[in-house]
């Protein structure tokens, strides 16, 4: 069995559920900005200045740029959207893909590592049993597909989604397989538009266009046809 295949199908959410996820998804969007905004005062991130930065390094480029995407999920306020970009640049859509996948999968496990070492146990001592059991089941019972999901939909911030699965009782085997399907085609998606962003800028706005609508159209679907309220 691939190692998609091991990843459970996303549940229809009801409208409730559609709802809470679309303000948790703009909720992410607007944060997100305004971090991204603050801290590209601080270290502005263009792929072009990225791109040539990177091919300075030589033969090393490869280890640095997945170090550097690494330390970006791990250091949330860094956005990593101008490293996929800049991936695609300067290695091409296949390998920099390759690159942008195992850069965030390595970030995104020690995001998980910390939160699980030293936030579940903050989470314990705060909340009763009976609380944090209930998270547990619900997790349980929807944890893998709720992050295969947040991991489709690119309006989630990835880093946030990372801390945030490490303080339930997701496993790490669940967490890993749910990350890496749910990344695999926004980062292709996102690589590509640096690949074709000097060679086909219309290509790239395409691309780009089409990623706005995964993220947009799947919640719109679900608050405009929702599964059955009733369904636990």
């Amino acid at each position: 069995m691939s190692v998609l295949g091991q990843v459970p199908a996303v549940p229809r959410p009801t409208r409730k559920q559609a709802m809470s996820l679309l303000a948790v998804a703009l909720a992410s969007v607007a944060l997100s900005f305004v971090v991204d905004r603050v801290f590209g005062v601080v270290l502005p991130l263009d792929p072009l200045v990225l791109r040539d930065w990177l091919r300075g390094w030589g033969a090393a480029a490869p280890l640095i740029y997945i170090g550097l995407m690494a330390l970006a999920i791990v250091v949330t306020p860094i956005p990593s959207v101008p490293l996929d970009i800049a991936a695609g640049l300067v290695f091409g859509l296949f390998w920099g893909t390759v690159y942008t996948l195992i850069g965030a999968q390595l970030g995104a496990t020690i995001c998980f590592a910390l939160a699980r070492r030293f936030g579940r146990p903050w989470v314990e001592r705060r909340l009763p049993r009976q609380a944090v059991a209930s998270i547990d089941q619900m997790v349980d019972r929807l944890g893998a597909s709720t992050l295969f999901l947040m991991r489709l939909l690119p309006v989630f911030n990835f880093d946030w989604v990372s801390y945030a699965a490490g303080l339930t009782r997701l496993s790490f085997r669940t967490f890993t397989l749910a990350t890496f399907g749910g990344m695999l085609a926004p980062v292709i998606a996102i690589v590509a538009v640096g690949d074709a962003l000097i060679s086909n800028p219309g290509r790239a706005a395409l691309i780009f266009g089409l990623l706005v609508l995964l993220a947009v159209l799947p919640l719109v679907g679900w608050i405009a046809w929702p599964a059955n309220d009733t369904v636990a």
